[in-house]
């Protein structure tokens, strides 16, 4: 028999003494829970996340695949910040996309290219600051900022207490009651750093995946 030497996440450790509660269901979910192990994306693979996230927005992930779809063929192929530029309005529109996200699009597409948005700097900026800085460009909010510093940046200490996924995860582990005072999830959060990213995950996969019950 093969001996497992894998090697356990170190927020999985981190949990087992910060945070008893929320370790038990990590231990059942851990092994599931789809890390990236390091990739690093280039400067054209985090542009397509981010305008990715953009198109994305309040649609269901069969139809942003389709619009997605759509901008790639417009795009020649690639969603580069260049190649959204040279795309007219009407092309955009006829892809699917809603006049608010097209503006969006140039909108970062033309930070990107001007610097003002610059991926490596955000790689090494605090977490407020990325974020303020994402926010800055129209269309952009908090949500999917903080979505693409865990996701694509692969930022170690994210916790989206705009997410309504995590919000409700919390109140059935712990036992909150419902919408309350945003405090209460940052200050249960705040038990998780340096690896809230990690917290996020394993409270992701327990409200899509219930547990059939936390290991003692």
């Amino acid at each position: 028999m093969k001996k497992d030497t894998s090697v356990a996440h170190p927020g999985l450790t981190h949990l087992k003494k910060a945070d008893p509660v929320l370790y038990k269901h990590a231990r059942v979910h851990h092994n599931a829970i789809v890390l990236s192990g390091g990739h690093r994306r280039n400067y054209t693979q985090l542009f397509a996340s981010l305008a990715g996230s953009i198109v994305s927005q309040q649609l269901s992930t069969k139809a942003a695949d389709t619009i997605w779809g759509r901008l790639q063929t417009a795009c020649k192929g690639e969603v580069t910040p260049e190649r959204i530029l040279a795309l007219r309005l009407p092309t955009m529109r006829k892809a699917g996309l809603s006049a608010a996200k097209s503006k969006s699009l140039k909108e970062l597409s033309r930070a990107v290219v001007s610097g003002e948005v610059d991926f490596k700097k955000l790689k090494k900026m605090p977490e407020e600051e990325a974020i303020t800085s994402l926010s800055r460009v129209w269309g952009i909010g908090r949500w999917t900022a903080e979505m693409f510093l865990m996701f694509a940046l692969e930022r170690e200490d994210i916790f989206s207490p705009g997410d309504l996924g995590l919000l409700r995860s919390m109140e059935e582990i712990y036992g909150i009651p419902k919408d309350s005072p945003k405090e209460v999830y940052l200050k249960i959060a705040a038990r998780w750093a340096p690896h809230r990213s990690f917290a996020s995950r394993v409270l992701w996969r327990v409200r899509d995946v219930p547990s059939p019950k936390a290991m003692s």
